[in-house]
């Protein structure tokens, strides 16, 4: 048995290591704390710019629809202050504060009091450079193909902690496309669609080679009549003629009724595609010509209306 001064001594040890165990556990908390409260960012963007951030930001202003779309995916509408007059999807960011079209309105977006803005090079450069002078931290975004929309993607989601979401979204895209793919890959390269991408009426413009529209009718497996140009250029009437599409994608349907506006045209009730009716207006612009999350749908669904019975199953 111990005696009555041991006891007394063991007592008292035992308050000692409980008290350090606590104020160990304490300490380890409050590290715990304010190790989420900080942390260190630093995002490179499409334009070699690094944006530093100590905090993932509470407010969020998007100057392109693409990056609304973005922001939305990822779970992020809540902290969304501030979006432009374009954009229009999901439905919750039509309700989200305007600050102008897509060149921005500075008043408007100090306004807003962003911890971060998203913008898009040449088209929001003047915006970025008075937002940068004010030490509001602007991430550049210029997602014009399939790869540079996963960068996109991961970039945001790096700046705003959700990679997990991110790595998500990007997945889910590349198996949509990647089935895609497979079905289309089963069709014999002299009998896939030969298309017409109309981007413009008046006058007549089309999407050549190094466009996002031209990957995503590639990716579909169908062949860009216009692969002989790059990028976004006047394209006569008569080469459409000539090279006798066996599709015509409207891209921009949203403002013109491209069948009413074919019946205008000489020489056109002769293109296959007219004599055939397949002339794909149907599709939502937004899709086609909107660097985004919806990108892979939108592979499949111009797949699917260039080779209906391949989606039969």
């Amino acid at each position: 048995m111990y005696n009555r001064k041991t006891v007394f001594y063991l007592l008292v040890i035992m308050c000692f290591l409980f008290f350090m165990v606590g104020c160990g556990t304490a300490d380890e908390q409050k590290q715990s704390k304010t190790d989420e409260q900080t942390v260190d960012i630093v995002v490179t963007d499409d334009f070699g710019n690094q944006v530093k951030l100590d905090h993932y930001p509470e407010r969020i202003v998007s100057l392109t629809p693409s990056n609304t779309e973005i922001l939305f995916a990822l779970g992020l509408g809540e902290k969304v202050v501030g979006v432009t007059s374009y954009c229009d999807y999901p439905e919750e960011a039509k309700d989200k504060p305007k600050i102008g079209d897509l060149k921005g309105n500075v008043e408007a977006i100090v306004a807003s009091e962003p911890d971060l803005v998203l913008a898009k090079g040449i088209l929001n450069d003047d915006a970025v450079e008075k937002l940068r002078k004010l030490d509001i931290p602007v991430l550049c975004l210029d997602p014009e193909s399939i790869e540079g929309v996963y960068r996109a993607i991961e970039l945001i989601a790096k700046a705003t902690g959700t990679n997990e979401k991110g790595e998500e979204i990007i997945g889910e895209m590349k198996e949509k496309i990647d089935s895609v793919e497979k079905k289309v890959a089963k069709i014999p390269q002299e009998e896939r669609l030969r298309v017409f991408i109309e981007v413009g009426s008046d006058p007549l413009y089309t999407a050549g080679k190094e466009t996002f529209v031209d990957e995503l009718v590639v990716l579909a497996g169908g062949i860009n009549i216009a692969d002989d140009i790059k990028g976004y250029q006047m394209y006569s009437s008569e080469a459409v003629v000539k090279n006798n599409p066996d599709v015509i994608l409207s891209a921009d349907s949203y403002y013109v009724d491209i069948k009413q506006e074919i019946k205008k045209r000489a020489g056109w009730e002769e293109i296959k595609a007219v004599q055939e009716g397949k002339v794909i207006d149907e599709l939502d612009t937004n899709l086609l010509n909107r660097p985004g999350p919806r990108s892979a749908l939108a592979v499949e669904l111009i797949a699917k209306a260039l080779y209906p019975e391949i989606f039969q199953d």
